[in-house]
């Protein structure tokens, strides 16, 4: 059985590609979403994001709000908006951002190699998140955000996929958040046989980069559908994930940053004192400092930068506790701050370095926030030891840009 196969994808007719594909925006509210929306009646935020078509009064898990997905879908495909590949393919998926380019292959991975741990994780999941994307998933029958996974490079895929990009793309278009996307449709059946091969024997084991929930639902779905079905032979379409993968050595990941409402009862004197206790602390002249290495972090206080280095002995040298979010964690926003859990305190803001340090400056120069934290940014290195250990990082470590588009190439799971 072959690990990573083609498939026949849904996809955007040309002339609406850039109506259609939808770019996921973590940082937008429903209000903003919802206005989005109604300016475009094209747009995969009614099928991705339906809640959106509903008053607010309406519970995000209410069926009626699942078949209206499932109904603008099948609007989309009768329409002839959305057209189903004649054929089993590959897709190349390039994108362009601040001059810098990233290029993978979206292709069908088997769900047992989640369940083997040959696609590899290190984040938790919500339970509540999970529960929305599974009752989606099995109301439409459809999964159009592939996952995003990182794999070592290989030189002979780098050859093949430079090969295809040599070709004129399909889709050449520009995102909402200035990204340039390009797909290539990968389907001339040489070209095909040479991908899968070189997949299913050169990449052994792959990372998630982003999209845990729409992987562990996914698998979830599976399970569901394998029980439901007394003739399961493994092959069928829900025993697949869309994903697209990308050569680790081709992906950026951005600083994660932090910003916490108050001091804990404490004044800015006693805060930097009790840091100095386990940091050694500089105030720096610049504006906008950012650290220039791997366990340093920036502290903003009262209008002006300081370099935290932590003192030897400061903290576990593990892939974990060796990460600088797990440091500042243990040794100032848990001891000092009373951080207790990130994921959940209403005290701390998360913002990701795309917005800039400037973005964290504001949020306390206008007293919204009392300190701000600016991280070095986790290496692929540092998520893959984490990942091949079997080990959680912390909530909000990692930041991918620029991110996939949701319904740009959708896999049908009937």
């Amino acid at each position: 059985m072959d690990r990573i196969i083609p498939f026949k994808g849904i996809r955007p007719v040309k002339s609406l590609v850039d109506k259609v594909a939808l770019f996921p925006n973590n940082l937008m509210n429903e209000i903003e979403r919802r206005d989005e929306a109604k300016k475009n009646p094209y747009s995969f935020a009614h099928i991705v994001k339906p809640k959106i078509d509903f008053p607010d009064s309406v519970s995000k898990m209410d069926p009626k709000i699942f078949e209206h997905a499932k109904k603008y879908f099948d609007k989309l495909l009768n329409d002839k908006i959305l057209v189903e590949e004649p054929t089993e393919c590959f897709y190349v998926y390039r994108q362009l951002l601040d001059g810098r380019s990233q290029t993978g292959v979206v292709a069908c991975y088997h769900v047992d190699e989640y369940f083997n741990n040959k696609i590899k994780k290190h984040e938790h999941t919500r339970e509540e998140k999970e529960l929305e994307n599974i009752e989606h998933m099995m109301v439409t029958r459809m999964s159009s955000n592939p996952l995003f996974l990182a794999y070592n490079p290989v030189n002979e895929i780098d050859t093949l996929v430079n090969q295809v990009k040599a070709t004129i793309p399909e889709y050449h278009f520009i995102s909402d958040n200035d990204a340039y996307h390009s797909i290539w449709v990968v389907n001339d059946p040489e070209i095909i046989s040479r991908l899968k091969i070189l997949f299913n024997t050169k990449v052994d084991v792959s990372y998630i980069a982003d999209g845990h929930h729409r992987a562990a639902s996914a698998a979830r779905v599976a399970k569901l559908m394998r029980e439901a079905n007394p003739h399961h032979t493994g092959e069928e379409p829900y025993n697949y994930l869309l994903t697209c993968l990308f050569p680790a050595n081709q992906l950026k990941i951005y600083d994660y940053n932090r910003v916490v409402k108050d001091l804990n009862g404490l004044t800015e004197g006693e805060l930097i004192e009790k840091v100095k206790e386990k940091f050694d602390v500089i105030e720096m002249k610049e504006k906008e400092f950012a650290p220039s290495s791997l366990h340093k972090i920036g502290m903003y206080l009262g209008e002006h930068w300081f370099e935290l280095t932590p003192k030897p002995n400061t903290f576990k040298n593990d892939p974990v506790n060796r990460l600088v979010v797990s440091i500042l964690q243990h040794n100032i926003l848990d001891p000092i701050l009373g951080i207790k859990d990130p994921r959940t305190d209403k005290r701390m803001d998360f913002y990701p370095g795309t917005k800039g340090l400037t973005s964290i400056e504001k949020r306390v120069d206008k007293g919204k926030s009392a300190v701000a934290f600016a991280l070095y940014p986790v290496s692929m290195q540092q998520l893959f030891e984490v990942s091949d250990v079997g080990e959680i990082m912390p909530p909000k470590s990692t930041w991918f840009e620029p991110k996939l588009l949701s319904g740009l190439i959708i896999y049908s799971i009937k």
